[in-house]
């Protein structure tokens, strides 16, 4: 499968997404400010590539990110999270962001998210991928 991405206007990058050889899991990386309409196609994305080769878990990393994503967490909590769900996904490893306005962000993603997803979160992509890895064996 080949790697999905979204580009601002101006032509910068904010969203890719690949799945990783073996079907393991599919990485994700934000990048910079991100807006509600960012993250909607960044989650259709995700649900289109769920829909096309199911897999059990996600790594989404945020270590590029800047600023919130208060009005995604309430989409991703009560919109993307059921349907991933609902197509096979288990496993959310979530690599924090390294300002505090993403991490409030993450808070109300995992506080208003109720469907049967595992959320974990982490302060790097390795030890998010050790934990994905640990669950997936």
């Amino acid at each position: 499968m080949e790697k999905k991405e979204i580009r601002k206007a101006n032509g910068d990058v904010c969203f890719e997404a690949y799945l990783l050889p073996g079907n393991s899991y599919i990485c994700v990386h934000w990048m910079g400010v991100q807006s509600l309409e960012t993250m909607v196609m960044g989650g259709s994305h995700l649900l289109s590539m769920l829909r096309e080769l199911p897999c059990r878990a996600i790594l989404n990393s945020n270590q590029e990110l800047v600023g919130p994503w208060d009005d995604g967490a309430f989409y991703l909590a009560y919109k993307w999270a059921p349907a991933a769900a609902s197509l096979g996904l288990h496993y959310f490893a979530h690599v924090l962001s390294p300002g505090i306005f993403g991490r409030r962000s993450f808070e109300k993603f995992k506080q208003h998210q109720k469907s049967a997803l595992l959320l974990r979160a982490f302060e790097n992509d390795e030890l998010a991928q050790d934990w994905l890895l640990m669950h997936q064996l």
